[in-house]
């Protein structure tokens, strides 16, 4: 009994860090889905449907780190932030609304997590598609800014 109840809560963490992930990265998920299902339909396959769409979401949230990295302009640097976030925080919002509703709380709690859910994981999005996480906040000062310089 209590090994089933261990593996019961270890499964339902690890389905809700997978859905943590996938929410985060909801664009270049929705993306490359979206690539891979038109792949499949236009009938070129299952295995290069698979792969094209791994790619091909693989290079959007690479293509974002890299654009965000890389233009200095911060009105374009927020657009840029806010086409990754804004997903991945509609997406967060439903998630953690799902949850919530399985603890059979009150509306006004289940909005409030979901509020907060669309916060922290839109949050999440922006600080991952500026390259900024937890391990280089952790080691590093932000390379843009210096606190030595005089």
């Amino acid at each position: 009994m209590f090994f089933s109840t261990l593996f019961t809560l270890f499964g339902l963490g690890a389905l809700c860090w997978i859905l943590f992930n996938l929410a985060v990265y909801a664009l270049p998920f929705a993306i490359g889905l979206t690539c891979g299902m038109y792949l499949y339909e236009t009938g070129q396959g299952v295995f290069l449907s698979i792969i094209a769409g791994l790619f091909i979401g693989g290079f959007i949230a690479a293509l974002g780190e890299f654009a965000f990295d890389r233009i200095r302009w911060a009105p374009l640097k927020l657009a840029i932030g806010l086409i990754y976030a804004v997903p991945a925080g509609i997406a967060g919002f439903h998630a953690a609304k799902g949850l919530a509703e399985f603890g059979s709380a009150s509306d006004a709690a289940i909005t409030f997590l979901s509020w907060l859910g669309a916060f922290i994981i839109g949050g999440t999005a922006w600080a991952r598609v500026s390259g900024w996480s937890e391990v280089k906040a952790m080691s590093e000062p932000h390379p843009h800014r210096s606190f030595d310089e005089n």
